[in-house]
């Protein structure tokens, strides 16, 4: 345990470091988001990406964490959302309809310049609303409600999307897609691990494609990895796919060059 909190500690310092450093160390990789039926290009994912010389490349799951609680999320979540803008800029130069998700975390959304912010880099780099998709996890849409559901619903007057993450992880994951404004539900990858062998995950994938078309609400599917998984989801008629099937998170040049067909 002291061995954790001595690594969590150092971690901590050298964050704070590259932050200083004009976030020396931070990327942003992009994830492709596919749509269903054809398997053509709809946009991607911004994920963060990390490393330092001390340990190299060291996962989201422990290093975004150590951010949020520590309050460096605030201004790491602006460089994010700012050098995605600037890699939508990119690809919307080869696919006008490119659309790029990028995560949001409920601490930013207390942060009272951060809906400003949105409308300065959107402007800067020259990217309309349409192209943009904001994601939150579904636990954030669980917090105070009063707080999340006003900036949301600034967000959507701006018309950029919202797309709920992670969906059918959390407890109350029916009642909060009733009161909650998402315009698209990402299903969790968990659903579809077991999909060839799992009557009810298969039984919850169609269940949620259908309560959600008929709200008006389209669906993103997870986690495909296989084409298998693949043939099973089709005739479900999900909307987009984002798998390892269709393609990995890769730096913006490769990414590019893959699928924008930018030489």
């Amino acid at each position: 345990l002291t061995e954790i909190r001595s690594r969590e500690l150092h971690l901590t310092e050298l964050l704070h470091d590259s932050i200083k450093h004009n976030f020396r160390g931070f990327e942003v990789h992009c994830q492709p988001q596919v749509y269903a039926d054809s398997g053509f290009i709809k946009g991607g994912e911004a994920l963060l990406r990390w490393k330092c010389d001390e340990y190299g490349p060291v996962s989201p799951v422990e290093f975004i964490p150590i951010l949020e609680k520590t309050g460096m999320i605030a201004p790491v979540g602006k460089w994010v959302f700012d050098e995605s803008v600037r890699i939508c800029a990119k690809c919307i130069k080869y696919n006008p309809d490119f659309k790029m998700s990028i995560n949001v975390s409920y601490v930013q959304l207390l942060d009272d310049s951060f809906l400003s912010f949105i409308d300065k880099s959107m402007h800067r780099h020259g990217v309309l609303a349409k192209n943009i998709i904001v994601e939150f996890t579904e636990s954030c849409f669980i917090e105070e409600r009063g707080i999340v559901f006003e900036a949301f619903e600034n967000i959507r007057q701006k018309g950029i999307k919202i797309a709920m993450d992670d969906f059918g992880t959390g407890y109350s994951s029916l009642e909060v897609l009733k009161e909650v404004p998402a315009d698209i539900v990402k299903i969790d990858r968990a659903f579809v691990k077991n999909i060839r062998t799992s009557n009810f995950d298969r039984t919850f994938i169609k269940f949620v494609v259908e309560l959600c078309h008929d709200v008006g609400i389209e669906v993103c599917l997870e986690g495909v990895e296989r084409e298998e998984e693949y043939k099973i989801v089709l005739p479900m008629r999900i909307d987009f796919i984002q798998g390892y099937l269709f393609g990995k998170p890769l730096d913006e040049n490769t990414f590019s060059e893959k699928f924008l067909n930018v030489s």
